[in-house]
């Protein structure tokens, strides 16, 4: 079965809360990974953003390409992925457009679930894995 991640996982993977979330972090990462996990590049971007304030935008791609080393593939957003995403923005307008395009994913049958603890998976009836 074949994940996607959602920019979560690599914030806390970043940022763990604990010592205890960190290590079941890693865990979940290795075996997602090794699993031939998917990265949507609209992740990438929102990490960037959002890590890249607290270490730095350098720092931040260095952990992306560690995690792209280990297996992590990216994937680019698409056509059929752009339309999806809208379809699923038009009855879910309090999704944000990230969470809908990495949703279409799921919708398109690439991926069967989303590596996320984000409630708005849940809200698109989107599966979810998390520790």
């Amino acid at each position: 079965m074949t994940g996607v991640a959602d920019t979560r996982l690599l914030l806390a993977l970043e940022f763990p809360p604990d010592e205890d979330a960190k290590k079941r972090l890693e865990h979940l990462a290795t075996k997602e990974i090794s699993g031939r996990l998917l990265a949507p590049s609209i992740i990438l971007t929102e990490f960037i953003k959002i890590a890249g304030a607290r270490i730095g935008a350098d720092a931040a791609k260095v952990r992306i390409q560690f995690l792209k080393e280990k297996g992590m593939r990216i994937v680019s957003l698409d056509e059929e992925i752009a339309m999806v995403a809208g379809r699923l923005l038009l009855s879910h307008r309090d999704v944000p457009v990230a969470d809908s395009l990495i949703a279409s994913f799921i919708q398109t049958g690439v991926a069967e679930y989303v590596v996320s603890d984000d409630p708005h998976f849940r809200t698109l009836g989107i599966r979810t894995k998390w520790i």
